[in-house]
């Protein structure tokens, strides 16, 4: 049986597999090319149109999770981008395959899990359903992730 890791918290050895781990992605919105500090910036922003001001201000963010909880406030839930809650699982897949792909040394981390089952394991991942709740769809998707990077280096 397979060793099970359990991730989401700000510190500790598998930190790296959480969308607010920093490493920057380089990704394309409404046709403009922008670089997040941290997947969990490009998500939070993606609940918005890059010409929106809330986009920016999300992007200039330092910290993570200060995008997640200001995304939380009433100004900024109310006229997103049409069909978010369709695409965000697609959003992260997106974002999550940047982040490996354009930062070796977090693929590299990635690949050294072997075949561990990774576990997004916190409160509020588990009511957006990206943790345990949401049958745990961050942690399948690494794994994919991983599955694919193997591959490739073979």
């Amino acid at each position: 049986m397979s060793k099970e890791i359990k991730f989401c918290k700000p510190v500790g050895k598998y930190y790296f597999l959480s969308p607010l781990s920093e490493f920057p992605i380089k990704m394309s919105v409404d046709g403009v090319e922008y670089v997040f500090p941290t997947v969990e910036h490009y998500y939070q922003a993606m609940k918005f149109y890059a010409t929106d001001s809330r986009f920016a201000v999300i992007l200039a963010l330092k910290n993570p999770d200060d995008a997640r909880l200001l995304t939380k406030t009433p100004e900024y839930k109310v006229n997103r981008r049409i069909g978010f809650d369709d695409m965000k699982f697609s959003i992260m897949e997106n974002a999550l395959r940047a982040k490996f792909a354009q930062n070796t040394d977090a693929a590299d981390l990635l690949l050294s899990t072997g075949d561990a089952i990774l576990s997004k394991s916190c409160d509020v991942c588990y009511r957006c359903g990206f943790g345990r709740g949401g049958n745990n769809r961050m942690g399948r998707m690494l794994m994919q992730i991983r599955d694919e990077l193997k591959a490739s280096k073979n």
